[in-house]
């Protein structure tokens, strides 16, 4: 029975210590319909930024050091005990391109959190696998310098300094509100029924700045309706939403402004079969129209965005 016990004993330690930046979506491939992650977005994401290394006996120290973009993020936080959805985050721009995830039925969360978790992996792997809130990451980031023998006097090493280099921070979206973008959710608080859920979808790598005007009418609205279809007609609802960025434009000089923002999804009966599909496109600023067509039709639609084949959804074409 010995043998047994201690395999019993290593595939928990292995489940308990699953980190929450990954190499690929295996850990939350749930989320995808027929277990099939998009492809084409990785080949568009922008590299980690660049940055000068004050120590060269300790490189360990720089944020995001040896860490590739973009990154595979199963969605986690502290008071849950599950991955919530997935994230495919673009390093070198700070945004998402899209996350994915499942519809719930019924009525969804009345309460917000208040605030936007921080990813402490996009920092270090080895750091904590659940988002945080800012205090708590700028703790966890002084416990690792000071294991590393990273020297404060550097600012490159610096808790403020290597939460902006790895992602978008508040200071970022407070910018962006002046210039007239919220922060626009790609898996939304409203299309989930569980707190846990719910509070998931507060961090940054979830958000981009989304025009306010799109943010409250438009894509609002999408986002209801995708509700209901969801309701009336689906056992389960797989959905992708993402954001093309514009090169051209960032808020706060750091973190890319989306041209597009656009979504598809995959409805399913209850024996897992699909019955319905669809995409949508939209520009993101004031004059938006929302643009509806098949999945493969966005796909062409955002093959010409990227200059780079895309495929969403496999095999659910209705």
């Amino acid at each position: 029975m010995q043998p047994l016990y201690l395999l019993i004993v290593a595939v928990a330690l292995v489940a308990s210590g699953t980190a929450e930046v990954m190499n690929d979506f295996s850990s939350c491939i749930k989320y995808f319909f027929g277990g099939k992650p998009p492809n084409g977005f990785e080949k568009t994401a922008f590299p980690v930024p660049e940055e000068h290394l004050p120590d060269s006996k300790a490189p360990q120290c720089l944020a995001a050091y040896q860490q590739s973009s973009p990154a595979y993020i199963c969605q986690k936080i502290s008071k849950g005990n599950q991955y919530y959805f997935a994230t495919l985050y673009d390093r070198g721009r700070r945004i998402p391109l899209y996350s994915a995830y499942l519809v719930d039925k019924g009525k969804p969360c009345s309460k917000r959190p208040g605030f936007f978790r921080l990813e402490p992996q996009l920092i270090h792997r080895e750091l904590s696998a659940e988002s945080q809130q800012i205090q708590e990451t700028k703790n966890i980031i002084k416990k690792y310098n000071i294991k590393k023998g990273c020297k404060g006097q550097f600012p490159e090493y610096q808790e403020k300094h290597k939460l902006m280099q790895s992602q978008a921070v508040d200071e970022d979206y407070n910018d962006a509100a002046k210039q007239g973008y919220d922060r626009g959710h790609l898996n939304p608080r409203q299309h989930h029924n569980q707190e846990e859920f719910c509070d998931s979808t507060f961090t940054f790598t979830n958000v981009v700045a989304m025009n306010k005007e799109l943010n409250n009418n438009i894509w609002n609205k999408h986002e209801i309706e995708m509700k209901e279809i969801m309701e009336r007609h689906c056992g389960q609802m797989y959905v992708i939403t993402g954001a093309v960025p514009d090169n051209g434009k960032k808020v706060n000089n750091r973190v890319y402004v989306p041209s597009h923002i656009w979504s598809a999804y995959c409805c399913v009966n209850n024996m897992g079969r699909p019955i319905q599909s669809g995409g949508v496109l939209v520009r993101n600023n004031n004059n938006a129209q929302k643009q509806t067509m098949t999945v493969n039709k966005l796909e062409e639609e955002l093959g010409k965005l990227y200059n780079q084949e895309i495929k969403l959804i496999d095999g659910c074409q209705t």
